[in-house]
């Protein structure tokens, strides 16, 4: 049992990468395109499910191998949220978003750039995912401005940078709690976005500095060891 769990969580980081993103377009496909035939529409629907149960059996295999399974079911929240929830139409974002977040699983660098990473990552998923799910809540209500998912996409990327223009808007009861989700997501992601960049610019300053002054440090020395060569010699 423990060598399957060691090789799972081995193979799973880059073969979750590809379901995420195969689970986002099944999620997004019937949103962005509602003439879609039934035969395909049922496919994306047992692609979800199907992808669902990986998630599923990813989610519990690092949990059995956890040393401390408190702290990583509060550092795993979101794919808690995948596995657990329901398939309702409005929970199904909260999967897709959820999906995204393993493509920032595997970031090289620094650890700072591993977040200002996975913070961007995460951001861009949850413009695209609000976008479709207020869609998916709004097109079939009478009233509604936001039709499509250019619509939705609009309505997402005025409200996470809190430009809000009022030209789309949600009316219903599902769109107005996805748009309260976005509002509370969106400042906080752009919030530590700039912070995160900020903080890189600060590093790499401090490294600048550090290396012209190593590097002043080095010729002052060398000018210093010709300096005595001189005076040896005469």
């Amino acid at each position: 049992m423990k060598r399957a769990i060691a090789w799972w969580t081995k193979l799973s980081p880059t073969f979750l990468q590809t379901l995420g993103i195969v689970f986002l377009a099944g999620y997004a496909w019937p949103i962005i395109n509602p003439n879609l035939s039934p035969a395909l529409h049922s496919l994306c629907n047992w692609a979800l499910f199907i992808i669902w149960i990986f998630f599923a059996i990813d989610y519990f295999a690092r949990l059995s191998i956890a040393q401390d399974k408190k702290i990583f079911f509060r550092k795993n929240l979101l794919d808690l949220a995948a596995v657990a929830l329901p398939f309702l139409p409005l929970l199904r974002a909260i999967r897709a978003l959820a999906a995204v977040t393993v493509l920032s699983r595997r970031n090289r660098g620094s650890r700072s750039q591993q977040v200002t990473t996975s913070v961007v990552t995460l951001a861009f998923a949850t413009w695209f995912v609000a976008g479709l799910a207020v869609t998916e809540a709004e097109r079939h209500v009478d009233g509604a401005n936001i039709q499509s998912a250019g619509d939705g996409w609009w309505w997402a990327i005025t409200t996470m940078a809190t430009v809000g223009y009022g030209d789309t808007y949600p009316v219903s009861t599902q769109g107005r709690i996805v748009g309260t989700a976005l509002m509370i997501m969106g400042v906080a992601l752009l919030g530590t976005i700039t912070a995160s960049i900020a903080s890189n610019f600060n590093t790499t300053n401090k490294e600048d500095s550090v290396t012209g002054e190593s590097s002043t440090d080095l010729e002052a020395l060398k000018k210093r060891v010709t300096e005595l060569e001189g005076q040896l010699e005469n």
